[in-house]
C-alpha cells in the first residue's frame, strides 16, 4: 500500500536525516584500510549508512516517485510501469532512469562483506557514498517542488 505523498516524504526525511549524520561521520571515500578497521564507531556508522541508504531508496521507489509524478506533476502514471514513471520524471528534470537503475543495482552491494577482497567493499561503499549524496539532492528537489504544488 502506498503512503500519502506527504507522509512518504516525511519518512524519507527521517531516513535522510540519519543518512546525513552518518555521512558526516564517515570518510569521504573508503579504502581497504577503512573497511577492515576494527573501530567499533566506524563499523556502526557504516552499518547505519548502509541501512538508511537502502531504506531511503526503498521509500522513494515504493511511496514517492509515482505519487509525485501523478499528484504534483499531473502525469497519468498510476497504472504505468516504473520505467515509464522514471521517463516522465526525467522529462521534467527530476530523476533519470539511468540514475535510478544504477542506485537499484547498487542497493544490495554494500551489504556484502567481501572479507578476502576489502578493495571491492571499499569501491562499493565509495560509490554508495556518491549515490547517497545524489539521492539526497533528488529528495530535496522533490520536496521543494511538492511544497510549491497547489493544494
Amino acid at each position: 500500500m502506498t503512503l500519502p505523498l506527504n507522509d512518504a516524504l516525511a519518512r524519507c526525511e527521517r531516513h535522510a536525516d540519519v543518512l546525513r549524520a552518518a555521512l558526516a561521520d564517515l570518510p569521504q571515500a573508503f579504502d581497504a584500510e577503512v573497511v577492515t578497521s576494527a573501530n567499533a564507531m566506524l563499523v556502526r556508522t557504516t552499518d547505519q549508512f548502509v541501512l538508511r541508504f537502502i531504506k531511503l531508496q526503498d521509500t522513494l521507489g515504493e511511496h514517492v516517485l509515482r505519487p509525485f509524478a501523478a499528484e504534483v506533476l499531473g502525469e497519468p502514471v498510476v497504472d504505468l510501469p516504473l520505467i515509464d514513471v522514471l521517463n516522465r520524471l526525467d522529462r521534467f528534470g527530476y530523476l533519470t532512469p539511468a540514475a535510478w537503475l544504477r542506485w537499484r543495482a547498487l542497493r544490495n552491494s554494500p551489504t556484502h562483506e567481501y572479507p578476502e577482497q576489502p578493495q571491492i567493499r571499499a569501491a562499493v561503499l565509495s560509490e554508495a557514498l556518491h549515490a547517497a549524496a545524489r539521492m539526497l539532492e533528488r529528495l530535496q528537489r522533490l520536496r521543494e517542488r511538492t511544497s510549491r504544488a497547489p493544494d
